[in-house]
């Protein structure tokens, strides 16, 4: 037992020290280094937190407004109190950073930087650049969030990707952190219980994927009675993670399910730490949650997710609206020691809701809710159209026969004390987006 806990150690000190140092010699990147600053920044008191947040903030709009055409033509008043400062500052919308993307950018030779496209999935992609040393960066914060959920270098990932090209130097990090890549693009029952049977043979210590993706395995391996297959935690992206995708993937895998947040423009926002609390990475992002007349909501309120990035000084987002929706936490300190600041509850994409003819909101949560109370539903979406008309489509489960739509609708008409005009679609299917996550709500037009 002592010796393999001592191969263990030695195995995480050569991949740590010595094999992904070498990387960031050969590429010119900081991520061990910047790992390392990263697990010091968590062990830091409040006050030195927001110390560094407020230094931080401070640099990054004095550059902006110096360096990057936007924000020089904005004439935006400065302040000795960063915070005062940032609220001079217009709230950015995606369509405007679209629009003007060349004037964002503080680098005149953009081919000495990396250009990386956002999901798209609240409409039309971005583009940010980013140089080695931001990269650096958000790929040890990735890997922080992951040891928060038992992760050490040396542990077997399953993980799923839409992209199954791999670059050579990809293909070099998935064999060195022993990762089997698999696709998040297409689950059909046939595939996952290949993987599952792939799994019982050849287990994995960790499971990172999409939110979907996490719960279609996981009810797959219920449903076919796959008892022996176990991880030390599985960890979500990409998507909200439902309550009810959470107790199958911990009912399904025996372990805990630790939720990340993020946005592909560059932004690692909050993770899940051991408590199940989300702690908001304040020295490389600050986070505003707003109401629709920009003013900061009370805890316990849902307010639209206002970014501004404290590392990335080629392409600055200031008061970036992401297009979320999330909780003000209402909890000032967590058991698990960190003083991060914390999150309250992710609700999801502003596209991800249902207007009622009152004017109510149905939101992603409100429709499982009611979807739950019917196991004739396997998988399910929901689409309303510009005339406030909703239909549902539905993947009927192998046990059922039909689904009585008027029970359904009755229901829905009880949660929201309304009359709503429901149509019921039975679907073999339900398709993917391009970008491999699955939206269980949508708004056409």
């Amino acid at each position: 037992m002592k010796n393999r806990f001592n191969l263990k150690l030695n195995r995480k000190f050569f991949l740590e020290n010595l094999v992904l140092k070498a990387g960031d010699l050969a590429t010119g990147g900081m991520f061990v280094s910047k790992l390392k600053e990263w697990r010091e920044i968590c062990r830091l008191p409040k006050e030195k937190i927001d110390e560094l947040q407020s230094q931080k903030l401070r640099e990054i709009l004095s550059f902006s407004v110096k360096n990057s055409p936007f924000y020089n033509l904005q004439n935006i008043t400065s302040n000795t109190d960063p915070f005062v400062w940032l609220k001079n500052f217009p709230v950015l919308k995606k369509q405007s950073f679209r629009d003007n993307l060349e004037f964002f950018i503080t680098e005149k030779n953009v081919k000495k930087l990396i250009a990386i496209t956002s999901s798209g999935s609240t409409g039309p992609p971005s583009k940010v650049f980013f140089d080695k040393k931001v990269l650096s960066n958000n790929r040890a914060l990735q890997i922080l969030w992951w040891e928060w959920a038992s992760y050490e270098f040396g542990n077997s990932i399953l993980q799923t990707g839409v992209n199954m090209n791999r670059s050579k130097e990809k293909a070099i990090k998935d064999k060195l952190l022993n990762t089997r890549y698999i696709s998040a693009m297409s689950h059909s029952e046939e595939e996952i219980l290949k993987e599952l049977d792939h799994l019982q043979k050849n287990p994995r210590d960790h499971f990172v994927a999409y939110a979907s993706s996490l719960y279609l395995f996981a009810k797959t391996a219920i449903n076919h009675k796959f008892t022996s297959i176990r991880f030390k935690s599985v960890i979500s992206l990409g998507e909200k993670l439902l309550p009810e995708f959470r107790e199958t993937i911990e009912t399904a895998f025996s372990c805990k399910v630790f939720d990340t947040y993020g946005a592909s423009e560059g932004f690692l926002i909050a993770s899940q730490c051991s408590e199940g609390n989300y702690h908001i990475m304040s020295p490389h992002v600050v986070v505003e949650l707003l109401d629709d007349y920009d003013r900061e909501v009370k805890p316990g309120q849902v307010g639209r997710v206002i970014l501004t990035g404290l590392d990335n000084f080629t392409t600055p987002l200031i008061r970036y609206e992401l297009g979320d929706m999330a909780v003000k936490s209402k909890l000032k300190k967590c058991p698990c020691g960190m003083e991060l600041p914390l999150l309250g509850e992710v609700i999801g994409r502003q596209t991800e809701f249902i207007n009622t003819p009152s004017g109510k909101y149905i939101t992603v949560q409100n429709v499982v809710r009611v979807l739950k109370n019917f196991p004739e539903i396997d998988q399910f979406k929901v689409v309303q159209n510009k005339k406030g008309e909703i239909r549902i489509l539905y993947v009927l489960n192998k046990e059922y026969n039909l689904l009585n739509h008027s029970e359904v609708k009755i229901m829905f008409e009880e949660v929201f004390s309304e009359s709503l005009d429901l149509s019921f679609e039975k679907v073999s299917f339900l398709p993917k987006a391009k970008t491999g996550k699955f939206q269980l709500i949508e708004r056409e037009g």
